[in-house]
Protein backbone atom coordinates (compact mmCIF):
# COMPACT_ATOMS: atom_id res chain seq x y z
CA UNK A 1 0.00 0.00 0.00
CA UNK A 2 0.96 3.64 -0.90
CA UNK A 3 2.49 5.55 2.10
CA UNK A 4 -0.22 8.23 0.81
CA UNK A 5 -3.30 6.23 1.42
CA UNK A 6 -2.32 4.31 4.63
CA UNK A 7 -5.06 6.76 6.87
CA UNK A 8 -7.90 6.46 3.96
CA UNK A 9 -9.48 3.44 4.85
CA UNK A 10 -9.77 4.65 8.55
CA UNK A 11 -11.50 7.42 7.17
CA UNK A 12 -13.77 5.77 5.20
CA UNK A 13 -14.56 3.06 7.84
CA UNK A 14 -15.73 6.29 10.33
CA UNK A 15 -17.70 8.01 7.83
CA UNK A 16 -19.56 4.64 6.98
CA UNK A 17 -19.49 3.70 10.67
CA UNK A 18 -21.31 7.11 11.34
CA UNK A 19 -24.07 6.96 9.05
CA UNK A 20 -24.79 3.23 10.11
CA UNK A 21 -24.79 4.36 13.88
CA UNK A 22 -27.38 6.95 13.05
CA UNK A 23 -29.24 4.71 11.17
CA UNK A 24 -28.70 1.82 14.04
CA UNK A 25 -29.97 4.68 16.43
CA UNK A 26 -32.86 5.83 14.42
CA UNK A 27 -34.55 2.26 14.15
CA UNK A 28 -34.19 1.71 17.42
CA UNK A 29 -35.83 4.83 18.95
CA UNK A 30 -38.34 4.74 15.84
CA UNK A 31 -39.10 1.28 17.57
CA UNK A 32 -39.63 3.38 21.38
CA UNK A 33 -41.92 5.67 19.95
CA UNK A 34 -44.29 2.97 18.54
CA UNK A 35 -44.05 1.15 21.76
CA UNK A 36 -45.04 4.49 23.25
CA UNK A 37 -47.74 5.11 20.97
CA UNK A 38 -49.20 1.56 21.92
CA UNK A 39 -49.01 1.82 25.97
CA UNK A 40 -50.94 5.50 25.38
CA UNK A 41 -53.75 4.34 22.87
CA UNK A 42 -54.30 0.99 25.61
CA UNK A 43 -54.23 3.44 28.31
CA UNK A 44 -56.27 5.72 26.96
CA UNK A 45 -58.78 2.57 26.29
CA UNK A 46 -58.96 1.74 29.66
CA UNK A 47 -59.06 4.88 31.18
CA UNK A 48 -61.80 5.74 28.84
CA UNK A 49 -63.89 2.24 30.21
CA UNK A 50 -62.97 3.07 33.72
CA UNK A 51 -64.30 6.59 32.92
CA UNK A 52 -68.11 5.62 32.53
CA UNK A 53 -68.43 3.59 35.44
CA UNK A 54 -66.91 5.99 37.73
CA UNK A 55 -68.27 9.28 39.53
CA UNK A 56 -67.38 12.57 37.78
CA UNK A 57 -63.62 13.86 37.78
CA UNK A 58 -62.31 10.95 39.63
CA UNK A 59 -59.27 10.59 40.15
CA UNK A 60 -58.66 6.62 39.30
CA UNK A 61 -59.68 7.73 35.57
CA UNK A 62 -56.58 9.51 34.52
CA UNK A 63 -53.81 7.44 37.20
CA UNK A 64 -54.93 4.36 34.80
CA UNK A 65 -53.88 5.72 31.45
CA UNK A 66 -50.05 5.59 32.77
CA UNK A 67 -48.27 1.90 32.93
CA UNK A 68 -45.41 3.75 35.07
CA UNK A 69 -42.97 2.94 31.80
CA UNK A 70 -43.38 6.50 29.85
CA UNK A 71 -40.75 8.98 31.06
CA UNK A 72 -42.17 12.47 31.74
CA UNK A 73 -45.91 11.24 31.24
CA UNK A 74 -48.51 12.44 34.20
CA UNK A 75 -52.24 12.28 34.96
CA UNK A 76 -51.70 15.91 34.12
CA UNK A 77 -51.48 15.22 30.25
CA UNK A 78 -54.77 13.30 30.50
CA UNK A 79 -57.83 14.74 30.12
CA UNK A 80 -61.32 13.63 30.19
CA UNK A 81 -64.45 15.02 28.96
CA UNK A 82 -68.32 14.61 29.98
CA UNK A 83 -70.08 15.11 26.54
CA UNK A 84 -73.89 15.24 25.81
CA UNK A 85 -75.64 14.04 22.72
CA UNK A 86 -74.44 16.58 20.57
CA UNK A 87 -70.80 16.30 21.67
CA UNK A 88 -70.48 19.42 23.68
CA UNK A 89 -68.57 19.49 27.37
CA UNK A 90 -71.15 19.32 30.02
CA UNK A 91 -70.89 18.82 34.11
CA UNK A 92 -74.66 18.19 34.48
CA UNK A 93 -74.85 14.59 35.65
CA UNK A 94 -78.49 14.58 33.79
CA UNK A 95 -77.13 15.27 30.01
CA UNK A 96 -73.79 13.26 29.96
CA UNK A 97 -74.63 10.91 27.55
CA UNK A 98 -71.03 10.38 26.29
CA UNK A 99 -67.53 10.11 28.16
CA UNK A 100 -64.13 11.11 26.17
CA UNK A 101 -60.51 10.68 27.63
CA UNK A 102 -57.36 11.36 24.94
CA UNK A 103 -53.75 12.48 25.71
CA UNK A 104 -52.82 16.08 25.75
CA UNK A 105 -49.17 17.42 25.33
CA UNK A 106 -46.88 14.27 25.42
CA UNK A 107 -43.26 14.80 23.69
CA UNK A 108 -41.27 12.04 23.15
CA UNK A 109 -37.41 12.94 23.13
CA UNK A 110 -35.67 10.71 20.95
CA UNK A 111 -31.89 9.86 21.69
CA UNK A 112 -30.26 9.76 17.99
CA UNK A 113 -26.52 11.34 17.65
CA UNK A 114 -26.02 14.80 16.33
CA UNK A 115 -30.45 14.83 15.82
CA UNK A 116 -32.26 14.54 18.85
CA UNK A 117 -35.52 15.36 17.79
CA UNK A 118 -38.55 15.28 19.80
CA UNK A 119 -41.80 13.80 18.88
CA UNK A 120 -45.68 14.67 20.02
CA UNK A 121 -47.79 12.21 20.76
CA UNK A 122 -51.41 12.09 19.38
CA UNK A 123 -54.06 12.83 21.48
CA UNK A 124 -55.58 9.09 20.80
CA UNK A 125 -58.83 10.14 21.78
CA UNK A 126 -61.39 7.72 22.96
CA UNK A 127 -65.16 8.23 23.18
CA UNK A 128 -67.73 5.63 24.85
CA UNK A 129 -71.15 6.19 25.75
CA UNK A 130 -71.33 6.75 29.45
CA UNK A 131 -73.13 4.04 32.28
CA UNK A 132 -73.37 4.47 35.86
CA UNK A 133 -70.38 6.96 36.78
CA UNK A 134 -70.17 5.51 40.04
CA UNK A 135 -73.30 6.29 40.82
CA UNK A 136 -76.19 3.10 41.41
CA UNK A 137 -79.95 3.31 42.91
CA UNK A 138 -78.90 2.13 46.48
CA UNK A 139 -75.00 4.32 46.94
CA UNK A 140 -72.46 6.21 44.90
CA UNK A 141 -69.16 4.30 44.52
CA UNK A 142 -65.72 5.79 44.18
CA UNK A 143 -63.11 4.28 42.18
CA UNK A 144 -60.07 5.89 43.39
Amino acid sequence: MKRREMGLTTVEFAVVATALFIMLFAVIEFSRVMYSFAVLSEGTRRAARLATVCPLNDAGVTATVNFSTLPGFSSGNVQVSYLDAAGTPTGTYSDIVYVRVQITGYSIPLSIPFVNPTVTSPAFPVTLPRESLGVTPTATYTCS
